[in-house]
């Protein structure tokens, strides 16, 4: 199954293109604006592999957790060469992409940072039964210290919050804990591709209309009363 893949969930992104074992990542920099790149950086990688952004089946973007003007970009994008290709549409959870990235048989922890000294936080498991084979508890905002000191002893942990150094010091200080390095502590659109794959595979494509974005915390007019954040 040709897939084309985004991934605007944080600062820095990433596209990517995947045929069969075949795969073609273009990752962008902080620096550089997601919606200046992502038409530019699918024809790359479509092109790596030998065929076009119209040849692809499916599209699948991650629809957080992440920031409003990053997810809203990368969601709308997605949408709109689904609709114009005829292709098939999966939304993704950033969550389980890192923990199919990270692999193995215990929860792995994970945390996206919300700002304002709070982590966006759940537990993603190993699940067979699960379309993506990973089932993620909840999502919740949380202050760092409060976060690090309930983790259970020996706990995995992954994604861009054990970036910040607050967490650093704070998982460094307990001694018990264990946080992954490397590319897999972080969602991208390469794993975004496979656990569509999957989904689509389960008969789980979506229509345009059913992929909301998943913020990282409530909007400023939200969170003061004066109305949703979408």
């Amino acid at each position: 199954m040709k897939t084309v893949a985004i991934d605007t969930s944080l600062s820095s992104g990433s596209v990517a293109a995947v045929d069969g074992e075949r795969v073609a990542e273009v990752r962008f920099s902080p620096a550089q604006a997601h919606a200046k790149r992502i038409a530019a950086g699918l024809a790359e990688a479509t092109a790596e592999l030998g065929w076009s952004i119209a040849e692809a089946d499916l599209v699948a973007v991650i629809r957080g957790p992440g920031s409003f003007t990053g997810l809203r970009v990368g969601i709308a994008a997605a949408k709109g060469i689904a609709w114009a290709g005829g292709m098939g549409l999966v939304g993704v959870s950033g969550f389980e992409v890192i923990g199919a990235a990270v692999g193995g048989g215990s929860p792995i922890h994970v945390a996206f940072d919300a700002g304002r000294g709070d982590l966006f936080v759940a537990a993603v498991h190993p699940s067979p039964s699960a379309p993506t084979g990973w089932q993620t508890d909840g999502g919740v905002l949380v202050p760092i210290a409060t976060w690090v000191a309930q983790l259970p002893p020996g706990a995995t942990l992954a994604g861009p919050g054990l970036d910040l150094d607050a967490v650093a010091a704070l998982v460094a200080a307990r001694g018990d804990l264990r946080p992954v390095d490397g590319p897999a502590r972080y969602p991208s659109a390469a794993g975004a591709a496979r656990l569509g794959q999957r989904l689509a595979a389960a008969g789980l494509t979506q229509a345009a209309a059913e992929i909301a974005p998943d913020y990282l915390r409530p909007s400023y007019a939200q969170e003061n009363g004066a109305g949703p954040s979408r």
